[in-house]
């Protein structure tokens, strides 16, 4: 559990945004991969399959809390989540780092939740294409068509802060 923890925990922030929609979440994939796991194929890899649960335990509750009468998505400044910064040396690269993190933030803000995994599962869990398509139920090629246009997304709203950093 704790292995995969911080694995369910982002992707259900990555479709929720943080409060505790996410942290809901987060418990009841934790619990179900619990009950669940005599089922478990142990010849495959873990966080795929955890990813999967976690991914579609989130886009439920989103469409939850889209239905009328729904619970209110969280504010823009808390989805806007910072990576840690201890362990930064100046001041100067703490302030780099949190600057970076929050355009990043934004960034991933502009694509669907379900992009916003994709990318995650990708960059940040390290996910090899294959297991990123088992995880989210789809064939490799759409994860590989998504994933481009997802990065061209990207690269385009960063596209301002990239041309201001080189000027520097």
């Amino acid at each position: 559990m704790r292995r995969v923890s911080p694995l369910v925990y982002r992707i259900a922030v990555r479709v929720l945004g943080r409060g505790p929609d996410a942290e809901d979440v987060g418990q009841e994939v934790l619990m179900s991969v619990h009950r669940s796991f005599a089922s478990y194929d142990a010849s495959r890899p873990l966080e795929p399959w955890v990813a999967r649960m976690a991914y579609h335990a989130a886009l439920k509750q989103l469409a939850r809390r889209q239905r009328p009468g729904g619970a209110q998505g969280a504010g823009a400044l808390e989805q806007l989540a910072r990576m840690p910064d201890e362990g930064l040396p100046s001041p100067e690269q703490v302030t780099a780092a949190a600057e970076a993190s929050a355009w990043i933030a934004a960034a991933l803000e502009r694509l669907t939740p379900e992009d916003r995994v994709l990318v995650t599962l990708t960059y940040q869990d390290g996910l090899s294409n294959a297991e990123v398509a088992r995880a989210m139920d789809l064939p490799v090629g759409t994860v590989k068509t998504r994933l481009s246009r997802a990065r061209g997304r990207l690269r385009k709203v960063l596209a301002p802060v990239l041309r201001r950093g080189t000027r520097r």
